[in-house]
């Protein structure tokens, strides 16, 4: 059977979601964190060519949460960067660097990753909700802000790395406000 095309859209954000293969623990260390900003640090500089230094891909990384067998990310593309493009590259380059750092050989990710476009804002705050939320639903963590392996901790302090876009929600709320508005939509809460 056929896989299903994607839709291809620029508009709205992604929440897409891939798990390792065989449902193993392959992302439990906090290095395996550091290789996904390492990664989205890497394709936020790369460049077309020496001699053209326009961005390779144009996309926006929005909320980013590691678990021990799978990852959430929010996202935003472009027509010059689609979907499938960005997750083929992030997910290989990943996959690559733990390979190494663990020492094993083989497929990383079990299957397609899946993916969903919040095409409304209450969609949008659900599904960054459910992302911050899902250590402590996963029993990882009884502190969302001490769970290291998130981007949380970045809107929380209103200070992003260079490779963090807030997402259309949160763009519209000045930096000093990113804390209330998530403690109201994350924190307080968590069941």
């Amino acid at each position: 059977m056929a896989r299903a095309h994607r839709i291809r859209q620029y508009e709205f954000p992604y929440s897409v979601t891939t798990r390792c293969n065989n449902k193993r623990f392959y992302l439990h260390k906090n290095y395996a964190y550091q290789i996904f900003e390492e990664v989205f640090d890497k394709l936020k500089r790369m460049t077309e060519s020496r001699d053209n230094p326009a961005p390779k891909y144009l996309f926006e990384i929005h909320h980013l949460e590691v678990m021990s067998n799978h990852y959430h990310l929010v996202l935003s593309v472009s027509r010059k960067t689609e979907i499938n493009r960005i997750m083929q590259q992030i997910n290989s380059m990943v996959a690559r660097a733990l390979n190494k750092a663990l020492g094993r050989t083989g497929h990383f990710w079990e299957g397609r990753y899946k993916s969903k476009i919040l095409n409304s804002l209450e969609y949008l705050k659900r599904t960054i909700a459910y992302v911050y939320q899902n250590p402590i639903k996963a029993k990882l963590t009884n502190n969302l802000l001490s769970y290291a392996r998130s981007t949380l901790k970045f809107y929380w302090k209103s200070k992003l790395p260079s490779w963090l876009t807030p997402d259309p929600f949160l763009k519209e709320i000045p930096p000093h406000g990113w804390r209330i508005v998530l403690e109201d939509l994350v924190i307080r809460f968590v069941s």
